[in-house]
């Protein structure tokens, strides 16, 4: 019951926002009583948090396990690799915000990306930053020219990119003159993106 509320919840939040979503709403859609997001949140705001939280857990488990066979390898990766580890992140992102499931996130994650002050801000700096972290370290290796603020706008370019697939999926239907993204399109989209990445990141003699 708690994990079919906080999945209603993101979606009645996405679409509606933290005042435009009801508690009554989110229950009765969840098919249960409203005391069951008292019992297991406090409140509205509890599961507003729980919902963000999720959402978070959520991305950052699409890349885990890439991030840990990176670590795993135990071995320094030569350039060739680095691009490699980079494009592989992406793309595994670019994917997933192209899937059905991404959607009710993104709608949600795009209202709390105006507010500086927003509850997503702690667990992104837990479960995200690391992640950030290590692909900035990628890029200061293969690209020793920039520093660190060239790398960090580096990364967030990249992976804005990898999001946009999904937060700016009406532009780009539009741009590519189609009713939605669909194969063999959307694996054009993640092939142009690996081609960005290379064409940033391999050092030109």
């Amino acid at each position: 019951m708690r994990e079919r509320l906080i999945s209603v919840a993101i979606r009645q939040f996405g679409e509606r926002g933290f005042d435009g979503a009801s508690t009554r709403d989110i229950a009765a859609e969840a098919e249960t009583t409203m005391s069951n997001i008292t019992y297991h949140f406090g409140g509205k705001e509890g599961l507003y948090r729980a919902a963000a939280e999720a959402i978070v857990m959520r991305f950052a488990s699409v890349t885990a396990d890439l991030f840990r066979d990176h670590q795993d390898e135990g071995t320094e990766p030569d350039a060739a690799r680095r691009i490699e580890i980079v494009g592989t992140v992406l793309r595994t992102i670019g994917a997933f915000m192209l899937s059905d499931e991404a959607a009710p996130f993104a709608r949600f994650v795009a209202r709390e990306q105006q507010n500086p002050a927003s509850v997503m801000r702690e667990f992104f700096e837990r479960e995200i930053k690391p992640k950030v972290r290590m692909l900035e370290e990628q890029v200061k290796h293969l690209r020793p020219d920039l520093n660190d603020q060239e790398v960090s706008a580096t990364v967030f370019y990249l992976l804005s990119m990898a999001i946009s697939l999904r937060s700016s999926r009406l532009s780009l239907c539009m741009f590519m003159d189609v009713p939605d993204i669909e194969e063999p399109l959307g694996s054009q989209m993640l092939d142009r993106l690996d081609h960005i990445v290379r064409e940033l990141l391999e050092v030109k003699p």
